[in-house]
């Protein structure tokens, strides 16, 4: 039933669309020449010291991993409400509809981002594949997170609404206290060590130490977030069934 669900969400993105699958390929890469464009002529924004590339590829590493991050929780915080008449009239687990949705919008994300990287070497930057494999378990926990927490969000949405308002601009606080556009060398003193209490913080920090500068072994951060992703998940889906029994009443 998942990988019905799952394959239903992915073609159900584009629908009605000529071009299909082809804009999987074509808005990251459309996304990553404004870009350049933007951060890399206008606002000639620079990388860390130390680190001789472009801005625009050291943003692209962890821009689309956080795109696949708030997608997915948005995407699951709105899987009910968009298959009202299922679960009104279909006895399922209704978990696999919100996990579903969190699954084909981070998919989408990532293929995305694997468009980007194959792109990349047009900015003068080759990705070390020797850190594929450490950046590939970074993604993973990062999607157990994502979907843990989108299981909050998919089950407190059925019963507060405005979280239709309020999530997205709780995800634009967090990217913003992400060093997604800017190093966390670029904060204040006093702030420096805030970063370090966002879980998605170290991870794009792991993600660009890996494809950047070919870290072979997956970083602290990522081995430390292992089971706190676990965890979030378990906790988030035992939260999402605790509730998913008055779904009817409210939907």
């Amino acid at each position: 039933m998942f990988r019905d669900l799952l394959l239903r969400d992915l073609r159900g993105r584009f629908v009605g669309s000529r071009s299909g699958w082809l804009w999987v390929v074509l808005t990251p890469l459309l996304l990553l020449a404004v870009y350049g464009f933007v951060f890399g002529v206008i606002f000639r924004a620079r990388v860390p010291a130390g680190l001789d590339l472009p801005f625009v590829a050291w943003l692209a590493i962890a821009m689309w991993p956080w795109l696949a991050f708030q997608d997915a929780i948005l995407r699951a915080a709105a899987s009910m409400p968009e298959h009202a008449n299922l679960i009104s009239k279909v006895p399922l687990a209704r978990d696999q509809l919100a996990l579903s949705a969190a699954t084909a919008a981070f998919v989408l994300q990532v293929a995305g981002f694997v468009a980007v990287l194959v792109a990349l070497p047009l900015f003068g930057v080759a990705i070390a594949p020797q850190g594929l494999a450490a950046a590939l378990l970074t993604l993973a926990v990062l999607f157990a997170l994502a979907a843990g927490l989108g299981f909050f969000a998919a089950a407190l949405r059925v019963f507060y609404r405005d979280l239709d308002q309020l999530l997205p601009t709780l995800l634009m606080f967090a990217f913003f206290l992400t060093p997604i556009l800017y190093a966390p060398e670029m904060l204040p003193d006093h702030l420096q060590s805030l970063w370090m209490f966002n879980p998605v913080a170290g991870l794009m920090n792991d993600l660009r130490a890996a494809l950047l500068h070919g870290q072979v072994l997956p970083g602290a951060h990522t081995l430390w977030m292992v089971p706190v992703s676990a965890l979030v998940f378990l906790v988030g889906r035992a939260f999402f069934r605790r509730l998913a029994p008055y779904f009817e009443d409210y939907l």
